[in-house]
């Protein structure tokens, strides 16, 4: 097998002809993270696909957020959340201020290339109170957890007055609408990287391996392994589990009446014990919980006859 860098790869004739991707210069990252470490808060930029593109590397994840997906297993409430304000961000066309279901306060603004809404920047989220919403802790309660711990939770995270919250919400427009100015985002055809998430995508439902992807790369092993991780930041097994455990959730999201099997089968787990530990083991959560949350969100709690 002959052993070539990443950039002399072939472009697969399985990608989609004419597709173009949305590309981040290093400036944004630099940008991103200088404004999250000032003002202590997430960002995250989304593709208009809604998929995760960039994030700040300074702040550590919210505790009383990660309680609530953990323990009253809300991560679908926070998913569901983050696409209707993308939403309604799309339909102004200008940067929204929302309140979020956990009594938090977010701003979402749109970066667009010429006029078109090319995704978005997520400014998640603040505390603006001193007081845990009553239903939150109501459902804390119910679930006889101790609401000392989520108060806590709660009290010890980022906190902003009316006026500093007013000052940076005039800010985080300016720093989006600079990166459009500077052509730091701009649509590119696909590269390597992405034509190989896509092959992995393409391909979910199998089990993929790393000879499956070397042969297709034209490369060794390696150097696949190598890219992967340059890129990513995992290796290419958790590329794959977390790419399968995405797309399981996007299954379940568009029809929440499937089954934990249905959707793990489709996916590639033929084995639905098997498949519960490795998501529960990345999520933190059994998979019982999003599915269950997802039901609950259709605003009809009924299983429709439907299996687990």
């Amino acid at each position: 097998m002959m052993s070539i860098t990443p950039n002399d790869w072939p472009i697969d004739p399985e990608f989609p002809e004419g597709e173009l991707w949305l590309h981040f210069d290093n400036e944004v990252q630099r940008l991103i993270n200088s404004f999250s470490y000032s003002f202590k808060i997430s960002i995250v930029l989304f593709s208009a696909r809604m998929e995760a593109m960039l994030m700040e590397q300074y702040n550590p994840p919210c505790d009383y957020c990660n309680l609530l997906q953990k323990k009253l297993n809300y991560r679908y409430r926070c998913t569901y959340a983050n696409k209707v304000e993308c939403e309604h961000c799309k339909k102004h066309g200008k940067m929204i201020v929302y309140k979020c279901y956990a009594g938090l306060t977010g701003a979402v603004s749109p970066i667009k290339i010429k006029g078109q809404l090319a995704g978005y920047a997520m400014l998640g989220r603040v505390r603006t109170s001193q007081k845990v919403p009553d239903n939150i802790l109501q459902a804390w309660i119910n679930a006889d957890l101790n609401p000392d711990e989520l108060i806590q939770a709660f009290l010890s995270h980022t906190y902003y007055d009316t006026q500093s919250l007013e000052y940076m919400f005039r800010l985080f427009p300016m720093l989006t609408s600079y990166i459009e100015a500077q052509e730091y985002v701009r649509f590119h055809q696909p590269s390597i990287m992405t034509q190989l998430l896509y092959w992995i995508d393409m391909h979910i439902s199998d089990k993929i391996s790393l000879d499956d992807i070397a042969e297709k790369a034209m490369c060794s092993r390696s150097t696949v392994s190598h890219t992967i991780k340059k890129h990513m930041g995992i290796s290419f097994k958790d590329l794959c589990i977390l790419k399968k455990i995405e797309r399981f959730e996007k299954l379940i999201e568009a029809n929440p009446f499937l089954s934990i099997k249905e959707a793990a089968g489709m996916v590639g787990y033929d084995d639905q014990l098997y498949f519960s530990r490795i998501y529960k083991k990345v999520r933190q959560t059994p998979p019982l919980n999003f599915l269950i949350q997802s039901r609950q969100n259709t605003g009809d709690n009924k299983d429709n006859g439907k299996t687990l």
